[in-house]
């Protein structure tokens, strides 16, 4: 029995094959919800979801001379969508295995070098990033006292806070910027890395 194409997806396929972005747009808007919640179903993380869903019409669109227009497009996409799913899930286990490695692989005093590694000069974008994360009060203080090499009691002196208030707000900051590193593995893989590199230097030396 052979089959009959939706004529009106058919047609928008043809216009998507030929480079129509209008088409392009209209495929989108209808199927982008629906591969939304299959995918949040898998991943759990709406920010994995919808870079899954962008690489997942990326990928059509430059595919799209390859879209059979007699054949229903639903199932071309869930299958485009279950593979970058799977590659995501590779890459995330991957990254956690690699963490997991370096952890017990690296020597202890290599956690030593892990402040160093990432205040070097060639991270101050990662450091940047990191402090970011940080609220106001707290970036203030850290900053002064790591990065500016003030003591605890100059900050004090200069905000008008206690010392105990300083030593707390960088606790504070130095425990946001670790679990900001934890959740964010490709970070913490690359100070590993370089404090790896580090040791193995000083160590050669």
């Amino acid at each position: 029995m052979s089959f009959l194409p939706n004529i009106e997806e058919y047609e928008l396929l043809l216009k998507l094959q030929n480079g129509d972005q209008q088409a392009f747009r209209l495929l989108m808007e209808r199927y982008k919800r629906m591969l939304a919640k299959r995918i949040l179903y898998l991943l759990k993380s709406p920010e994995d979801t919808e870079e899954v869903l962008q690489e997942l019409f990326v990928r059509v669109w430059v595919n799209r001379q390859k879209i059979n227009p007699k054949l229903p497009i639903k199932p071309y996409l869930f299958h485009i969508g279950q593979n970058l799913v799977f590659d995501k899930i590779r890459k995330t286990n991957r990254e956690r295995r690699l963490v997991s490695a370096y952890q017990h692989a690296l020597p202890a005093e290599a956690y030593h070098h892990i402040e160093e590694s990432l205040y070097r000069k060639e991270n101050r974008a990662l450091l940047d990033l990191l402090i970011a994360q940080v609220p106001e009060q707290s970036r203030k203080v850290f900053t002064m006292c790591k990065l500016e090499g003030r003591s605890y009691d100059e900050v004090s002196k200069l905000l008008s806070i206690s010392v105990a208030t300083v030593n707390s707000h960088m606790t504070k900051a130095n425990r946001l910027l670790r679990e900001y590193l934890k959740d964010n593995s490709h970070l913490m893989i690359s100070l590993l890395i370089g404090c790896s590199l580090a040791v193995g230097s000083t160590a050669m030396m």
